[in-house]
């Protein structure tokens, strides 16, 4: 038997997010290029950040110094949430076994930024190939006035990958 959790276990970089109504149009709700990573442990833990490539900085590096209105901002351009996760693996019927995997992932919310879904849970529909991971709705819901469906497109990053990316970033320390 596969294990699912070990497969999806570690860091995945968000490489897309989008909306598709039934017309064929499709919303971008963070932007054309939105940042984000969704982590898997094998225990069954996941968390998932996703941002707007370009957010406002606040008046102030202090945490604690904020206005409403900068917070709202952010919230508006941020998404976060973090739980328990299962996997409900499909048989595969188009001969890629053992390369191809589709199925259900249950995300288990124990905290999020939108506190209206703490306690609730969200059924993707799973496609895994490799390191690419696409996360989709099972169903459409309302979004700008259309009934749109919710796409995400992940690639899975390995410890390697994310030392040359840290190596070549140059990161600002705070006190905090």
């Amino acid at each position: 038997m596969i294990d699912f959790k070990k497969i999806l276990a570690g860091a995945w970089v968000l490489e897309s997010y989008f909306k598709r109504a039934d017309d064929g149009s499709v919303a971008f709700p963070m932007g054309e290029q939105p940042k984000g990573m969704i982590m898997y442990t094998h225990e069954g833990y996941m968390s998932v950040q996703i941002m707007a490539s370009e957010r406002a900085f606040f008046a102030s590096d202090n945490l604690h110094e904020k206005t409403a209105d900068e917070l709202s901002q952010a919230a508006a351009s941020y998404f976060a949430y973090s739980g328990l996760y299962e996997v409900e693996a499909e048989p595969s019927d188009d001969g890629l076994e053992g390369e191809f995997f589709s199925g259900l992932m249950t995300h288990h919310m124990q905290s999020s930024l939108f506190p209206n879904w703490v306690g609730c849970s969200l059924v993707r529909r799973l496609k895994l190939q490799g390191d690419r991971l696409e996360l989709s709705t099972c169903q459409s819901s309302p979004y700008q006035g259309k009934s749109m469906s919710t796409h995400l497109v992940w690639r899975k990053r390995t410890a390697i990958k994310q030392s040359a990316e840290a190596v070549n970033k140059h990161f600002r320390l705070i006190a905090a």
